[in-house]
């Protein structure tokens, strides 16, 4: 057994190969080959007026890489003035995320990882995936709202699969756009500009990209062209109006249990998120409820593999990726792969794997 800091993790995972891994995985579900627990989250009520603890999960498994992959996260999560999701894990500026990974041959526990690094990764390089299935082929401009690590990786991303010419970032923050933009010009190597509004960015740009960590919409879809392609981080940057104005839209996969199913105690909170929820009727109510736009459901990226749905069509069409589902096969399979170059280079803490096993038949 053996742990993966954030650290070893970087030292292996390019977005080139998170992206090839998660090709792997999908081609494994279209096959039948993978499968996946979608997220469901826990909330209990933490004893303050302005913020609750909150649990997610959610697991997947990925027959090429061999592995089930469980990944757990801790966060105390307030919401201020209904504009932003915070969070936290023991204090301000600590989080935890881990992924358990085990051999599906027989049951092995194989590796722990820190999420943070994997995660930002993978859901940049499933961004990747859709702006290479919907966005035009000429597509070289990028308007991106955000300017934090997923806005990253999405830029990442997205040049990997498109030869991006410019990219026109805005934050509400103008030191952070103006920090991100400078970073990104001297990493990869891009003319990328910070601009003073959303509108600025979205204006013009062949694909859109929001990166954030809002409440609400985050751009008026009035100001896209034709032929743009819109992709997000999560189901809350969604507005009905956008979805409204694209002419073909497509779903990474299913991200959490659908609204409405008829599961006793189920709720559907912040993010349109499946959800149990413990306290009292005035605690429960500072969790922000679903929005409808965050309930929809679409063709998904393995109905576009077994010919059940089409991508885009023609270079006029608005086209729009929502990047959310197959959490739980997306950490199996970049993480299946992580586990296989870690283990190539002797990389990682190891300790007994005793530790996980026991004699006692639950």
């Amino acid at each position: 057994m053996r742990l993966l800091t954030n650290a070893d993790v970087a030292s292996v995972l390019t977005m080139a190969e998170g992206i090839s891994a998660l090709r792997t995985g999908y081609d494994d579900l279209a096959r039948g080959d993978a499968a996946y627990v979608p997220r469901i989250d826990l909330y209990a009520p933490t004893g303050r007026e302005d913020d609750y603890y909150q649990w997610g999960s959610m697991a997947g498994t990925c027959r090429s890489y061999g592995v089930v992959a469980v990944r757990i996260k801790s966060d105390v999560t307030s919401w201020p003035a209904g504009r932003t999701s915070e969070k936290y894990c023991v204090e301000p500026g600590t989080y935890s995320g881990i992924i358990l990974l085990y051999s599906i041959a027989n049951g092995e526990p194989l590796a722990l990882l820190q999420d943070g690094y994997l995660q930002h990764v993978r859901v940049g390089a499933a961004a990747g995936i859709g702006v290479d299935l919907m966005a035009r082929e000429d597509a070289d401009t990028l308007g991106l709202i955000g300017s934090g690590g997923m806005a990253q990786t999405y830029l990442e991303a997205i040049a990997e699969v498109r030869p991006l010419r410019r990219v026109r970032v805005y934050s509400t923050t103008p030191a952070n756009r103006e920090r991100f933009a400078a970073a990104a010009r001297e990493e990869l190597g891009l003319d990328v500009a910070a601009v003073g509004s959303a509108r600025e960015a979205v204006e013009g740009a062949g694909i859109v990209a929001t990166a954030t960590d809002s409440m609400t919409a985050t751009f008026d879809p009035a100001w896209l062209s034709p032929g743009t392609h819109v992709t997000c981080v999560t189901r809350r940057e969604l507005s009905h109006e956008l979805i409204d104005r694209a002419d073909r839209t497509l779903q990474l996969g299913i991200n959490t249990i659908p609204h409405g199913t008829p599961v006793p105690g189920m709720e559907w909170k912040a993010g349109g998120i499946a959800s149990y929820v413990a306290g009292q009727p005035h605690e429960r109510a500072r969790i922000p409820a679903s929005r409808g736009a965050q309930t929809g459901v679409f063709p998904t990226l393995a109905d576009v593999h077994q010919g059940r749905a089409q991508g885009r069509t023609n270079d006029d069409e608005i086209t729009l990726f929502v990047t959310t589902g197959t959490q739980g096969l997306q950490f199996a399979a970049v993480g299946g792969r992580v586990w296989q170059l870690a283990r190539e280079r002797g990389l990682g803490h190891p300790f007994p794997t005793e530790w996980f096993l026991q004699d006692i038949r639950d």
